[in-house]
């Protein structure tokens, strides 16, 4: 299960191993400044699924088990998430600014814990 490991400069995604091959990639950090928005979620792989009716990118995506790695938006927007998403259960998004992706979601049972230490940390 994919962590976040926060301070006070950056934020990084680690993953386990299996989840880096799922995504195609390794982990991802990103600086606080970038985070705009940071909202809990009660079925996070459910919104990884259905936010802007999202592409197939670099990932793996099944349907109801996993919804890994970063996807593009259908709409012509070329905006992206990358999501690292299992079964169903809550969850954290990060809306974030200037960087590689638009928006990070995660499955966690640790999402409240994560936004109430993203909220000390985030201006």
């Amino acid at each position: 299960m994919a962590v976040l490991k926060i301070n006070d400069r950056q934020v990084t995604v680690l993953l386990d191993w299996w989840e880096k091959l799922a995504a195609r990639r390794s982990h991802l950090t990103i600086p606080t400044r970038a985070i705009t928005a940071v909202e809990v979620v009660e079925d996070a792989c459910a919104v990884a699924s259905t936010r802007d009716s999202l592409r197939r990118a670099p990932g793996t995506r099944i349907r109801g088990l996993t919804n890994t790695g970063t996807f593009t938006a259908a709409d012509g927007t070329r905006a992206s998430t990358f999501s690292v998403c299992h079964g169903a259960g809550p969850g954290i998004i990060l809306e974030l600014d200037s960087v590689t992706v638009n928006r990070i979601i995660i499955s966690t049972p640790k999402a409240r814990d994560y936004a109430h230490e993203l909220s000390r940390v985030v201006g």
